[in-house]
């Protein structure tokens, strides 16, 4: 691949920067690679510092770095020599060893890691339900019960106490059970609250909005969305062990997959990052998603290291 024109342009869309990153790392990693893709590599990454940034980050992921290296030019080389000497295989201990770590939030009561639920019996009898890479803190007091969800997303079950409300914030986001059961979750677009069941009153530092049940609201660039109507059971399946796409774009199920293993995975083909799919994830198979994505679905997948894969239209 040689510097083609859609490297001519600088999209704005993050996604575009990262799949432009990416083909440069494929070309560079090829021993075919010309002076004139080097020349045009070089001006790619001085024309935006973000494209600089992208292309460490590939690195980092092809060495299994913990720090970010300096980006001055192509070490297609050094990379070809890490794998031949076997350094493929250290990275893949390294991310072996990794799927066991914990997530180190500040001040996290419960937490989980990659690839990981769990659920937490709560000090009045509520549960609270993590999904992956999830972190909540608690202040219960005699007057009120409130939960801090610091990362990932949370289903709540909520035990009856008129005396004391239970509030889960968020950013600039507090949601007041007024009701039961209900999933507060931090995504991509934003805050999404989904209830399953009664009411909550969904409150921005602007807006507040009673989101009934079957409901869900956003809330994104300091707007809250009016309630809509949606299926937040399968918004929540994970809770079942399995994540459920129905007509969803190819890059947004790989963004939310990419929650529930270590690594990256860059969708490098843009009719087939739009293109929507339905599909179901075993979540307790997480290590597995790869392999099922290829199996269920006509792409091919370049696995440069365990933190880093291509995916590519068949």
């Amino acid at each position: 691949m040689s510097g083609s024109s859609n490297r001519e342009h600088d999209p704005d869309d993050g996604a575009d920067v990262d799949r432009q990153a990416a083909e440069w790392f494929a070309l560079l990693l090829d021993d075919g690679a010309t002076p004139t893709d080097r020349a045009n590599f070089r001006a790619w990454l001085e024309r935006n510092p973000a494209h600089a940034t992208a292309y460490a980050e590939l690195e980092r992921l092809w060495l299994g770095a913990s720090a970010l290296p300096e980006v001055a030019r192509p070490t297609s080389q050094t990379r070809r020599k890490i794998l031949r000497s076997g350094g493929a295989f250290a990275v893949l201990t390294i991310a072996g060893a990794g799927s066991a770590i914990y997530l180190r939030s500040s001040g996290a009561d419960y937490q989980t890691g990659i690839g990981e639920t769990a659920r937490f019996t709560l000090s009045d009898g509520s549960l609270a339900e993590l999904s992956t890479a999830s972190a909540i803190s608690l202040n219960f007091t005699a007057g009120q019960r409130q939960v801090i969800l610091q990362q990932g997303e949370a289903f709540f079950t909520v035990a009856p106490d008129v005396s004391r409300p239970f509030i889960v914030d968020c950013g600039q986001l507090r949601s007041i059970a007024l009701g039961t059961q209900f999933s507060v979750g931090m995504h991509d677009d934003g805050i999404v609250v989904g209830v399953v069941e009664h009411t909550v009153r969904v409150s921005s530092p602007t807006q507040e909005q009673d989101v009934q049940e079957g409901q869900s609201v956003l809330f994104a660039n300091g707007k809250l969305s009016l309630p809509t109507q949606t299926d937040v059971g399968t918004q929540v399946s994970w809770r079942d062990g399995k994540l459920v796409f129905i007509s969803t774009p190819f890059e947004d199920v790989v963004a939310k997959l990419s929650r529930w293993r270590r690594g990256k995975m860059i969708v490098m083909d843009k009719g087939l990052a739009r293109r929507p799919v339905s599909i179901i994830v075993d979540v307790h198979r997480a290590g597995l998603i790869l392999e099922n994505l290829e199996h269920g679905l006509p792409i091919r997948i370049a696995r440069y290291s365990p933190w880093l894969s291509l995916i590519y239209s068949q």
